[in-house]
C-alpha cells in the first residue's frame, strides 16, 4: 500500500490489526466481520503486526524479548519457534545481546520475528524500511521477499518508499487523503505513466521555474556524466507533458506511475 505521509495508511493498518475501531465502512477478514468478530479474527486467523515505532525493554536480550512476547501470546513450543525465527531474521548471533544495543535495522528484524510468533496467517507491516540506511533497507526488502515465498501468509505492508513496493509486492494500492486512488498490479501502475516520461538535460534554474509554475513533475535529478557540463546543469527525469523539444522519451518506472497518479506538484 503506497501513499505519502498523512495519507491514512497507518490508521487503516491499525484498524485491520484490530487495534483501532473503525468509524465507518465495513471490514471483512477471511469471512469474519471485524466489528462483530474481532476476537475470532485474533484467535482463529492470527494477525502479526509490525508497527512503525517499536518499544522494547532495554535490559532484556533479543532471546528474552521473544520469550516474553511468546508467553503473552501463549505460543506453544516457544524455544523451537524462537530459534527458528532468529535464524529467519538473521539474529541468531545476537540472541544474547540486549535490545538497547541493537541498531535500527536489527530492531526492525527483531520486530519482524516478534510479529511472526505463533505463525499468523496475516502479517501487517507499517513502513518497513523507514529510517533505515540504504544497506539495511535492501536487506529488509530481501528478507520480506524470501519470507513471502517460504510461508503461506498474506503480507500487507504500507510505505511511502516506492522501492519497497517495486522489489517485493505482487499487487499495489495507492492511498491518497484517506481515499483509494488505485488498485492493481505493479505493472499496471507503472504503465500509468506510459508515454509521459522524459529525460531532459537542462539547468537547475529552469527546473525551479517549472516547479513553481507546476508545469510538470520532476521525478529525479542526476548529474551530467561525460562531456562538458556547466555547474548548474543536470539530467532531469520529468513525468507529464514533454517539457522541451530536446527532451527524450524514456521507459516509465513504478515511481513515475505513482507520481503521475497522485499528481503532486511538490516534487
Amino acid at each position: 500500500m503506497l501513499g505519502r505521509n498523512g495519507a491514512g495508511k497507518t490508521t487503516l493498518l491499525q484498524i485491520l490489526a484490530t487495534l483501532l475501531p473503525q468509524t465507518s465502512g465495513e471490514v471483512w477478514i477471511n469471512n469474519h466481520h471485524l466489528k462483530k468478530e474481532k476476537w475470532a479474527i485474533r484467535s482463529q486467523i492470527g494477525i502479526g503486526f509490525l508497527p512503525q515505532e517499536q518499544g522494547y525493554y532495554p535490559k532484556l536480550t533479543v532471546q528474552e524479548t521473544l520469550f516474553y512476547f511468546a508467553s503473552l501470546q501463549n505460543v506453544r513450543h516457544k524455544r523451537e519457534q524462537i530459534d527458528e525465527l532468529l535464524e529467519v531474521v538473521n539474529l541468531t548471533e545476537k540472541k544474547h545481546a540486549r535490545a538497547s544495543t541493537l541498531s535500527g535495522g536489527m530492531r526492525r528484524r527483531l520486530g519482524l520475528a516478534q510479529a511472526l510468533l505463533g505463525n499468523p496467517r496475516v502479517l501487517i507491516i507499517d513502513e518497513p524500511t523507514a529510517g533505515l540506511d540504504p544497506v539495511e533497507q535492501q536487506r529488509f526488502r530481501m528478507l520480506l521477499g524470501t519470507l513471502g515465498a517460504r510461508r503461506e501468509q498474506t503480507i500487507l505492508l504500507s510505505t511511502h518508499i516506492v522501492a519497497d513496493v517495486a522489489t517485493i509486492a505482487g499487487s499495489v494500492a495507492v492511498l491518497e487523503q484517506g481515499s483509494l486512488r488505485f488498485q492493481g498490479s505493479v505493472q499496471q501502475l507503472t504503465q500509468h505513466a506510459s508515454g509521459a516520461c522524459w529525460q531532459w538535460r537542462t539547468t537547475l534554474e529552469t527546473i525551479e521555474q517549472m516547479r513553481q509554475r507546476r508545469a510538470a513533475i520532476i521525478a529525479s535529478l542526476s548529474p551530467v556524466l561525460g562531456g562538458v557540463a556547466a555547474p548548474n546543469e543536470v539530467i532531469a527525469r520529468v513525468v507529464g507533458p514533454c517539457p522541451a523539444p530536446e527532451a527524450v522519451p524514456c521507459q516509465p518506472t513504478l515511481e513515475d506511475g505513482y507520481f503521475l497518479l497522485i499528481g503532486t506538484a511538490d516534487l
